[in-house]
């Protein structure tokens, strides 16, 4: 066996081998023989090695490499391994920072390189026809590697190839001894939202400044939070607020910190603070920040995963229900072992919630997942990459408002949700109400004038469910603009003996076909179309295609 000198970075050394097995293995490092390394004076010259593919025709790349396979060992590290002659040397093991799968029949390269001088290095190497040993003539190499080569470059990017030398090496592959195991995904908790996206705006609806709303001779507050995940009793922590600071006779000392929270709707949440406010007003600028929590309504776990033959991957699902704003669901139970499709968006039957971490469980996450990864053959395993995974959640934005009070049957529970954070308006109003989830068409204008209006559209209306069409109509000429003119409702009633009538025809056992007419009003030339969606249960939402619309005289 020769010494193999490794010199410059981009005069790298390269040995190709195979992976034979039909099944493929998981490789865990590469051990290599050395017969020199630098001095102490070069302990800051280490040498690296990476696996890199076979390309061009049996090259290795000279760009790419195998993530998670480079190592880099120091020169004092290989002096500990290193002998004059090979008998007596000791392979330095590289062990890759994660397991390799590569599959049967697949060539690979152990590519190592230096920023050390040439000859600092050395490897042990055989060439066909020499002798084996040193200053010895007794034993000559007489088989090479049957499906290795051994490859020099001078400029990193173009591969001489030596037929009849290769490089003594080991390569490691795993062993699994149990055929079934399972690691848990843990999701985090959301961050710290900041609550005003835009100082200028003021409409209460939108993410306004000063979310925080203080009224004279209450010890309450409401927090504008669109979007939040929070229910009463639980807890929100707010910052932002200077502690010594009064707001309407309150010091921040008093709003922020671990709040619970009273009453939520869609808009935000109120909360009790420790005193009362002497004065009216609305406060905290841009500067206020709380968190939130997540509703789990559809979602969608993202884990690159690989599963070679004889393995198979798994995934179920646990997690904490939640409640629908005028819904009547269970709040806070867990529900397990729930069967996840990984990479398919599904959705669940209730509400559930990714909690912030003031309300999550100290022993437990509210939301993860259990990834079970089974194999039948002892060198391969399915496997994971959690580092690039991710999970994504649709929150439907929805409620069922009750305009003034609860409206309660005969169960005596609520199947409304009353507004607390900001005003109840209603849909008639020309700037809009606020009523959760809504689509507004963009206004049609007509080169003649209509008197009648047509919105057809297909539609899925699950139990719970319900959703309003509108309408408002002008005259381009006039001095009024359309966002300044009321909405009117299509009526619901089936074939009235009035002006506008509703209809509904089956197009399939989930899916309706609806429409809904006005007839002979006062001739417009623009008009626009309005939407209202309502549901009791977040996850069991209207859902419409389709939507047409035809203004007629």
């Amino acid at each position: 066996m020769a010494g193999i000198s490794l010199t410059e970075q981009l005069n790298p050394m390269a040995q190709t081998f195979r992976v034979v097995e039909r099944q493929g293995s998981v490789l865990t490092g590469v051990g290599l023989f050395f017969s020199s390394a630098p001095t102490a004076l070069q302990d800051d010259l280490p040498i690296i090695i990476e696996l890199r593919p076979v390309v061009n025709g049996g090259n290795p790349s000279s760009q790419e490499f195998i993530p998670g396979t480079r190592v880099t060992a120091s020169a004092a590290q290989i002096r500990t391994v290193a002998s004059a002659t090979f008998s007596d040397a000791t392979e330095y093991k590289f062990t890759f920072r994660e397991p390799l799968y590569v599959p049967g029949n697949t060539e690979m390269a152990i590519v190592a390189y230096t920023a050390a001088p040439a000859s600092q290095y050395k490897v042990f190497a055989g060439t066909l026809g020499e002798y084996k040993l040193p200053n010895s003539n007794s034993v000559r190499v007489t088989h090479q590697l049957d499906a290795g080569v051994f490859f020099q470059s001078s400029n990193g990017t173009t591969w001489s190839k030596d037929q009849n030398t290769d490089i003594a090496f080991k390569v490691y592959r795993a062993v699994f001894t149990n055929n079934i195991n399972t690691a848990r995904v843990r999701i985090p908790t959301p961050p710290v939202k900041a609550l005003t996206e835009n100082r200028f705006t003021e409409n209460l609806v939108k993410y306004p400044s000063d979310p925080i709303i203080l009224t004279a001779g209450a010890d309450s507050a409401q927090v504008i939070h669109p979007s939040h995940g929070f229910l009463p009793g639980d807890t929100v922590h707010l910052t932002g607020l200077d502690s010594s600071t009064s707001y309407g006779g309150v010091f921040g000392s008093s709003i922020v910190g671990q709040r619970t929270i009273t009453k939520a709707d869609p808009y935000g949440y109120t909360i009790a603070i420790d005193s009362s406010a002497d004065s009216s007003g609305r406060f905290g600028n841009n500067i206020v920040k709380a968190t939130e929590q997540y509703v789990i309504n559809d979602m969608i776990l993202s884990l690159p995963r690989y599963e070679p033959i004889h393995t198979e991957i798994y995934a179920t699902g646990n997690f904490i229900t939640h409640k629908s704003f005028g819904g009547t669901e269970t709040q806070g139970a867990r529900t397990n072992n729930v069967a996840v499709d990984i990479g398919q968006v599904m959705r669940l039957k209730d509400p559930h919630v990714v909690q912030s971490i003031n309300n999550e469980a100290a022993d437990s996450s509210s939301t993860y997942f259990d990834i079970t990864l089974k194999t039948d053959h002892k060198y391969v395993a399915p496997s994971i990459n959690v580092n690039a995974g991710s999970f994504g959640v649709i929150s439907n934005f929805i409620d069922y408002q009750d305009s003034a009070s609860e409206d309660i049957n005969s169960d005596g529970d609520s199947d409304r949700n009353v507004l607390s954070t900001i005003t109840h308006v209603g849909e008639t109003n020309a700037d809009g109400g606020t009523t959760a989830s809504k689509h507004i068409t963009i206004p049609f204008v007509l080169e003649d004038d209509a008197t009648s209006i047509r919105v057809i559209m297909d539609a899925i209306r699950p139990h719970g469910s319900d959703f309003s069409v509108w309408y408002r109509t002008n005259q381009s000429a006039s001095s009024t603009r359309i966002s300044e003119i009321d909405w009117t409702e299509f009526s619901k009633t089936i074939n009235p003996p009035n002006k506008s009538n509703y209809s509904q025809n089956e197009r399939s056992p989930f899916t309706r076909q609806y429409e809904f007419n006005i007839f002979d009003i006062e001739s417009f030339d623009e008009y626009q179309i309005k939407i209202t969606f309502n549901s009791t249960r977040s996850s069991n939402v209207p859902i419409i295609k389709n939507l047409r619309t035809l203004a007629t005289i």
